[in-house]
């Protein structure tokens, strides 16, 4: 009976709430790919590095709670007429913190047929030609569970990795722009925050 009585409760309170919290994006201009035409969320790019100031990086504000950081990933190609398809893409990064400090890689897989598109159109801030076929591609959505107190994080290219039947391209050279990311959201988590399911 008791745990009747606590399971009703349960269902009848409200879910606990993610409190948003203000962040800064202090990535070199250069870093900006361009921006959504429909959602106007602003695309950086990733280049292969181990140096925070290099990468995308963010001040988080501080909290005295855990906190909650969220972005989306997406790989960075270039679909030129000269492009082969079907390719198979693993994008790999990584998330650093205290200087070279690694909290974090994720990767993201995806085989690319012709036709696909991304999402949306993205109005690019380079018009130079060696970038006109490049574009995001895929999406992985990125949560982070970090401790309280105020952050710096830097987002950092690691390699892309092309696969064509048995032939494996890799590229890890530093410098190179690999991947790119958006759509950051910082929270932080009340009592019993639950954790976004991807």
């Amino acid at each position: 009976m008791l745990s009747a009585v606590v399971a009703l409760l349960m269902f009848l309170s409200p879910f606990p709430e993610q409190v948003p919290l203000k962040f800064e994006v202090r990535a070199q201009e250069s870093l900006k790919f361009g921006k959504g035409t429909t959602s106007g969320v602003q695309y950086y790019d990733l280049p292969v590095t181990r140096q925070p100031n290099s990468g995308v990086l963010i001040k988080l504000d501080y909290s005295r709670r855990n906190t909650t950081f969220i972005f989306d990933l997406h790989h960075r190609v270039s679909l030129d007429p000269d492009f082969v398809y079907p390719a198979e893409i693993t994008t790999n990064i990584e998330v650093l913190s205290g200087g070279t400090t690694s909290i974090g890689s994720f990767t993201i897989v995806d085989v690319i047929k012709a036709g696909d598109v991304f999402e949306e159109a993205v109005d690019k801030v380079s018009k130079a030609d060696v970038d006109r076929y490049v574009t995001p591609l895929g999406k992985k959505t990125i949560t982070m569970k970090l401790g309280s107190g105020s952050q710096s994080l830097s987002i950092v290219g690691s390699s892309v990795i092309i696969t064509r039947g048995t032939r494996n391209i890799r590229n890890d050279t530093p410098g190179q722009r690999i991947a790119l990311v958006s759509n950051f959201k910082y929270f932080e988590d009340q009592p019993g925050t639950l954790l976004p399911i991807d």
